[in-house]
């Protein structure tokens, strides 16, 4: 919210007006034909720009973006909501081979959480019982109200 802020203050492309999406708003440009492992392609409407990264196993996927909504519960609003546009990684551990893998464990269009603050660092397995990758310098689509 601090980096929309800073947008505003510098009259990004003309406004000043800027915010970003809740939680609803960046599920609505979800499009579920696409996604990492069925096309290659984000989960998000064609209409769309995404930007591709390189994700913790240093594979092609889609970021993680910030929306507005906090987290209500255990943390006391210390998190917000992503959406994932491309896979919801986490550091799941194999029973066989009893070593840690990174996977795909919610696919594309999952909602999750991370900290609003901090250092992904801190978390070099993930967070929870999934093992949710933790990014924290998720990227942001802003929108306004027209």
């Amino acid at each position: 919210m601090a980096w929309v802020s800073e947008r505003n203050k510098e009259n990004y492309l003309g406004y000043n007006d800027w915010r970003l999406p809740n939680a609803k708003e960046l599920h609505s440009i979800l499009d579920y034909s696409n996604a990492p492992q069925y096309n290659h392609q984000a989960a998000i409407h064609p209409l769309f720009k995404i930007t591709k990264i390189k994700d913790e196993a240093q594979n092609d996927n889609y970021p993680f973006f910030w929306s507005s909504t906090t987290l209500a519960g255990q943390r006391g609003g210390q998190q917000a909501i992503y959406i994932c546009f491309g896979e919801a990684l986490g550091f799941m551990k194999n029973r066989r081979s009893n070593t840690t893998e990174l996977m795909d464990v919610h696919g594309a269009g999952a909602q999750r959480s991370d900290p609003k603050v901090g250092d992904p660092d801190d978390y070099p397995q993930g967070h929870g019982p999934q093992g949710d990758v933790i990014r924290i310098y998720n990227y942001v689509r802003m929108v306004r109200n027209l």
